[in-house]
């Protein structure tokens, strides 16, 4: 009889240290699970690529890990029994140049009865300890908050066409994939994201005017030109209607911090054809009648004499404002005649570029 006592009595205790330890022993079991799982199984990231033309394959694709180290990513799982669950809590994966693959840690594995959702930003919001990023986990929409330029990408010298990678500079060209990435566990491929520039990039060349009469000319230098100023700082929510960027922006430009301008190259000599002398990023904004482009430079003649001259024009005469992911150009034509500024906008990896003139006072 006690012998029976005893063995019923075992058999209570071993029932209730199971009941009281079955969460932690389940996620036990799930964590050695995984740590024995085929690597095959793991969730990876690709290459992301930057822009992607439509149709695909019109032009050489631009690779993120040309442009960003790392990227943080969200995403879902969805179980065969309809229950979703995050899988990803903007985790960083950042690129490894040693095994030419964007790696994290712990490996997540795929189920093969489950789909996936995934979302991404690059770079992580831990590139800058100002910034904070975050995901709606209804909507989905992106928000990245504190972010602030210094329009210090300015060109060294100049040259016949922009850098047009910001990874050598402090300020940084934020980006982030629109639509996510939609994956079933039993494609078990590479998750590859499409990566979109959400800032305004302006760039700025010079050219000689056809009308200089080459034996009374000897040389044109531009002795210096400054853009400005512009507000540093904003915050991103991402709009998730398709409703028009103009009429929905997606930029909140927080004026509070000092506003910068920019200042190109100095002493390039200008030639007939166009050299970039300024290239930056700019918080998307509107546009007053006090931003400006002003114009140094120097035009020496046949007699050895030098003019130093100067022009302004107020940026409102070019532009309506920055735009969320377009870029813009102001070529400046020096000739005898008052300065040409000649202004376009397109889409960032758009070839096209929408133009009109305008001639100084």
């Amino acid at each position: 009889m006690n012998g029976l006592l005893k063995h019923i009595a075992n058999m209570m205790l071993t029932g209730l240290i199971l009941t009281v330890t079955g969460c932690s022993y389940g996620d036990s079991i799930r964590d050695l699970r995984e740590q024995q799982a085929d690597e095959s199984r793991a969730i990876t990231f690709s290459n992301g690529i930057i822009d992607s033309p439509l149709p695909m394959h019109t032009r050489a694709l631009t690779l993120l890990s040309d442009h960003m180290s790392s990227m943080g990513v969200w995403g879902w799982q969805t179980t065969s029994e309809g229950v979703t669950e995050r899988l990803f809590q903007n985790q960083s994966v950042t690129f490894s140049a040693s095994l030419a693959k964007w790696t994290y840690s712990p490996l997540k594995y795929w189920e093969t009865k489950s789909t996936y959702r995934f979302y991404a930003y690059a770079p992580h919001s831990g590139s800058d300890p100002r910034v904070t990023a975050s995901i709606d986990p209804s909507t989905h929409a992106i928000s990245i908050t504190g972010v602030t330029l210094q329009g210090c990408n300015t060109i060294d010298s100049g040259v016949p066409l922009p850098p047009a990678n910001f990874g050598k500079v402090d300020d940084i060209d934020w980006m982030l994939d629109r639509t996510g990435q939609s994956m079933a566990g039993t494609n078990r491929s590479e998750v590859i994201f499409n990566m979109q520039h959400i800032l305004s990039k302006i760039s700025v060349q010079v050219r000689r005017s056809t009308s200089f009469m080459p034996d009374s000319i000897i040389s044109i230098t531009l002795d210096s030109l400054k853009l400005g100023s512009f507000i540093c700082q904003g915050d991103f929510v991402q709009n998730m209607d398709n409703a028009s960027l103009v009429l929905a922006p997606e930029w909140a430009p927080v004026d509070t911090l000092p506003r910068y301008s920019m200042t190109s190259a100095k002493n390039v000599s200008i030639r007939d054809s166009a050299v970039y002398v300024l290239e930056s990023l700019l918080i998307p904004q509107g546009i007053s009648d006090s931003q400006y482009i002003r114009v140094w430079y120097n035009i020496g003649n046949a007699g050895g004499y030098i003019n130093h001259m100067d022009d302004i024009v107020s940026l409102d005469n070019l532009f309506a404002g920055f735009e969320t992911g377009k870029s813009y150009l102001i070529t400046v034509t020096i000739g005898p005649e008052p300065i040409q500024f000649t202004a376009g906008a397109h889409e960032w990896a758009s070839d096209n570029v929408y133009q009109h003139s305008i001639f100084s006072n």
